[in-house]
């Protein structure tokens, strides 16, 4: 059974040797990137957690941000209707810019988390669906806990083959905000050095981890959902 996911969250953060990161040539970043719309944040600030630029929430909990860090940059983008593709533009654009002004030859690995939500089609409950389904765990069973359940989930750890080089990490849980939706979240680390003129490259690796979701976990759920 397939899904339609609707992503909420991408997140992707670059690896590279750590360097000394000047406040002014952070500033000529935000100032390159505030130039194009595609890459443009309106904000810059240094916290103790790195230096970041971000944009105006569009809505309560919505995030758009760059992290700068010695050993690192983290491009978040969280509940504000992008696509694959949207995240995945922005994400090549921003991170050549930051790799040619701090002069990064290149990203020693890579991490990308993706969190969707997805509503099964024969139980009203993701609690329930998980509960009795996935863990197959009777009334009584639950019972013996003494106390009412507000939320569970499932971690999975999937490491490298001779296939597949990247590890992939799978949180299935209920999803408080919405009691019919299952909360999911992959992350794809990838240990594969990319060249600064490759950067494109990483686009791919994105769309590995989002595949992940939407094929391998989506056909795991709909195994368990089908009518009683």
């Amino acid at each position: 059974m397939s899904y339609d996911p609707r992503t909420i969250a991408f997140l992707a953060e670059l690896i590279f040797q750590p360097i000394q990161l000047r406040t002014d040539t952070a500033q000529s970043i935000h100032n390159a990137l505030y130039k194009r719309n595609e890459t443009r944040y309106l904000n810059f600030s240094i916290a103790q957690d790195g230096i970041h630029l971000a944009n105006v929430p569009e809505s309560p909990g919505s995030v758009s941000m760059l992290t700068m860090l010695p050993d690192r940059i983290v491009v978040r983008e969280e509940l504000r209707n992008l696509t694959l593709e949207d995240f995945a533009a922005r994400l090549v654009n921003v991170s050549s810019v930051v790799f040619q002004s701090l002069s990064i030859p290149v990203s020693l690995a890579q991490q990308f988390v993706v969190r969707s939500l997805v509503t099964p089609r024969h139980c009203n409950d993701s609690r329930e669906f998980l509960a009795r389904r996935m863990m197959a765990g009777g009334q009584d069973d639950w019972a013996a806990l003494g106390r009412p359940l507000q939320s569970l989930g499932m971690r999975f750890t999937f490491p490298q083959t001779e296939k597949n080089r990247e590890v992939m990490n799978l949180r299935v849980e209920s999803w408080p905000q919405d009691p019919r939706s299952i909360w999911l979240e992959v992350i794809g680390s990838f240990t594969n050095p990319t060249q600064a003129e490759n950067l494109p490259e990483i686009g791919n690796y994105l769309h590995a981890t989002y595949l992940f979701m939407t094929g391998p976990v989506g056909n795991f759920l709909g195994s368990f959902d089908r009518p009683l």
